[in-house]
C-alpha cells in the first residue's frame, strides 16, 4: 500500500491543475478614476530619535568620565562623587545636543528650512 504525496495526484497524471483564481481585468473606467485621484508620493526620511538620544547619552558618559577623572585630584576625599556629577551634567548636555541634531535632521528631511 502506497501513500500519495500531497501535491501529486493519486490518478498518476504528471500535471496538477491550477486552482481557479478570481483575477479579472480591471475596468478601464475604474482605472481612469483611480489615476485621476492619485497623488504623487513623497518619501520622508525621518531620523530615528532613539538612536540620536542613545548616542548622545553614551558620548556624554564617556566624555564625562574622562573629564571628571582628568579634572579631579587623586587626593580628593569625594573624588568619585565629583566624577559622577561631571558625568551626569555632561550626559545631560550631550543628550540635549543630540536631540537638537535629530530635530534639525527631521526638518531637513521634510524640506522645511530652519528659518
Amino acid at each position: 500500500m502506497t501513500i500519495p504525496e500531497p501535491d501529486v495526484p493519486a490518478s498518476g497524471t504528471d500535471s496538477v491543475a491550477p486552482a481557479p483564481t478570481d483575477a479579472r481585468p480591471a475596468d478601464v473606467a475604474d482605472l481612469a478614476a483611480l489615476e485621476s485621484s492619485a497623488r504623487p508620493a513623497r518619501l520622508r526620511r525621518a531620523p530615528r530619535y532613539g538612536a540620536f538620544f542613545w548616542t548622545g547619552a553614551l558620548v556624554g558618559i564617556v566624555v564625562g568620565i574622562a573629564l571628571g577623572v582628568w579634572v579631579s585630584d587623586p587626593g580628593m576625599i569625594n573624588r568619585w562623587i565629583y566624577v559622577l556629577v561631571v558625568v551626569l551634567s555632561t550626559t545631560l548636555v550631550t543628550t540635549l545636543v543630540a536631540g537638537l541634531l535629530a530635530i534639525l535632521a527631521d526638518r531637513r528631511s521634510t524640506g522645511r528650512s530652519t528659518r
